[in-house]
């Protein structure tokens, strides 16, 4: 089923289900895998001459939106549960395919947000398993990460900060900044999920310039170029363009609610500018599109958006 952005934010709650599915489980991830079956991934590659210490190989994923629930948690949770599953399906099949593709390929995987849908016991649980004592996986976080029940309320810090504590429980790493060096390459995730940044992003970020390091973003939400925004408005067609950053003449069609949702504030645009500026950032790696895309962000930087892993988009990065 191939359905826009906008599309897919109509299948909440009330969205029908056509198919009888099973969204409502009480297995460990082996045997939730082994009901759902194993599916081949979409893979586009990319070779990155950022100067590595040693190559290496990273798989880009984003978007699983694990959409489970069990009788730890209301009926209403379960209810969302039974109509997200009818598009995220196969998003835990294709997490594991992605998993053994990484092994494969003696590869880190890197996920840029919306491992899950909404906060549930199961979804949490899933994401504890998946992430347990496996240091070669690493996630920045996505709006789904903290969703309650998906669109039923407005998303900020003070929403955010209901389920923080309980998710980020769940993740290996710092869901707010925190960086990683691989071979020499130095990988930053932060949080950019509801269009905006930390008030000390610069700060936190200045001090992993100054380790001297080629960097590699990790955000959910890519950032404005001119270059992504006619792809999502003129290409897809889309009503907004999802991205952080554009500029309000650029978002002058919108619908007002979308735009107060992803304009700007000072400090944001005033990060994007100054990221821009820096050039030990050689690639930005993000999602939440749920479409492929790669394009420049800067003179030294190029930013590639990876499509949905619940339908088996990822991207195969070769760094050297």
């Amino acid at each position: 089923m191939q359905i826009n952005r906008r599309q897919f934010l109509q299948y909440g709650v009330g969205a029908s289900v056509a198919t009888v599915f099973s969204p409502i489980v009480s297995s460990g991830l082996s045997e939730a895998l082994a009901e759902e079956g194993r599916e081949s991934l979409n893979v586009v590659k990319f070779k990155l001459n950022v100067g590595a210490t040693k190559p290496f190989t990273a798989i880009h994923i984003s978007d699983t939106h694990f959409a489970y629930a069990d009788e730890r948690n209301d009926e209403r949770k379960r209810k969302l549960a039974e109509n997200r599953f009818r598009y995220f399906s196969k998003g835990l099949s294709y997490f594991n395919a992605a998993v053994e593709y990484a092994k494969e390929k003696d590869a880190v995987l890197l996920h840029t947000g919306d491992l899950i849908d909404f906060v549930s016991e199961k979804n949490l649980d899933l994401v504890e398993e998946v992430y347990k004592n496996d240091f070669s996986r690493f996630s920045s976080s996505g709006n789904h990460e903290f969703s309650q029940y998906v669109g039923e309320a407005r998303e900020d810090e003070a929403y955010k900060a209901q389920s923080f504590d309980r998710v980020q429980k769940s993740f290996p790493n710092d869901l707010k900044f925190c960086s990683r060096v691989i071979n020499g390459v130095n990988f930053v995730a932060f949080d950019d999920v509801y269009y905006y940044v930390a008030e000390n992003l610069v700060e936190l970020f200045q001090k992993e310039i100054d380790k001297g390091l080629p960097i590699v973003t990790m955000c959910h939400v890519p950032f404005y170029t001119p270059d992504l925004f006619k792809y999502m408005i003129v290409d897809r067609k889309e009503q907004c363009a999802y991205v952080t950053g554009a500029p309000d003449e650029a978002m002058k069609e919108y619908k007002q609610d979308r735009f107060q949702q992803q304009r700007g504030d000072e400090k944001t645009v005033k990060f994007i500018e100054w990221l821009k500026g820096q050039s030990l950032v050689k690639a930005l790696l993000c999602g939440h599109l749920h479409c492929n895309f790669e394009g420049p962000f800067s003179d030294s930087a190029r930013q590639y958006v990876v499509g949905g892993n619940f339908k088996g988009d990822a991207y195969e990065f070769s760094f050297e």
